[in-house]
């Protein structure tokens, strides 16, 4: 085992493709962070779902956020402050008037633990439990771009690591390690390849291309990677993360 740095911050992100809420502590499983990616907007008209690094008309979702109250029912944030839950009946009037055509949320195929009758939506970022990034990567960005590349919220990891390591792009080289955070022991499995989402504009930040395009240059558009978890646990900010050093020549789990 070998020390490659801390937690720093844990993400969870109820409503697919719009902000998230950053936590203390969460408990990871099979499907990764409790709560994490339950939900999604769609077109309520075409059934759509919402894609923002594709459709411009979605990208007003980065200035909605989502997050999950003490008894386990999903809000949606507004900018105004109103925040609504996901199965009010007040809430499409005012998804409307936020994206401009109507909009609803529906709930991805696996049950939560909401139990609400919502729309079942096909998920299209069901390629692994959890993203996972490190602070030497988003360093490593910023020499080439903005200095709005470095906050994470531009990437929406689930993990945050914060390493001394000098590296570039160090945890492209854990590929097929296994990392260990408190009792949760994670498999590294894919880079993770970005889109348009890196650059769109949010609360605070300005739209970047340059970021999406230095990314492309510098790693071959990829830019942290995505984790399998072996065993469950729980994880919270500022806790050890460990290499398992002895995992690196075998091949990932799937």
């Amino acid at each position: 085992m070998k020390k490659i740095g801390i937690v720093k911050e844990i993400w969870r992100y109820p409503v697919s493709s719009i902000g998230g809420e950053r936590c203390c502590r969460a408990e990871v499983n099979g499907s990764g962070i409790g709560g994490d990616r339950q939900y999604a907007l769609f077109d309520a008209c075409s059934g759509a779902v919402a894609a923002p690094e594709k459709d411009s008309r979605w990208r007003p979702a980065l200035f909605l956020s989502s997050r999950t109250c003490d008894n386990d029912i999903t809000q949606i944030c507004f900018p105004d402050g109103r925040r609504m839950d996901v199965n009010e009946p007040g809430l499409l009037p005012y998804l409307r008037d936020h994206f401009g055509f109507d909009v609803a949320v529906g709930q991805y195929d696996e049950p939560n633990a909401q139990n609400v009758s919502l729309p079942q939506v096909s998920n299209r970022y069901d390629l692994a439990p959890l993203h996972l990034l490190t602070t030497a990567s988003l360093c490593e960005i910023v020499k080439t771009a903005p200095e709005s590349a470095n906050d994470p919220r531009r990437f929406r990891p689930n993990i945050l690591i914060e390493t001394d390591c000098e590296a570039s792009f160090a945890e492209t080289n854990w590929l097929g390690a296994k990392l260990s955070i408190g009792p949760t022991t994670l498999n590294v499995s894919e880079p993770t390849k970005r889109c348009g989402m890196t650059f769109i504009g949010q609360p605070g930040l300005e739209e970047e291309p340059e970021i999406l395009r230095n990314i492309v240059r510098k790693n071959r558009r990829t830019l942290g990677v995505y984790c399998d978890v072996m065993i469950s646990g729980s994880i919270e900010s500022g806790a050890a993360v460990n290499l398992q050093i002895q995992s690196l020549n075998e091949k990932p789990t799937n």
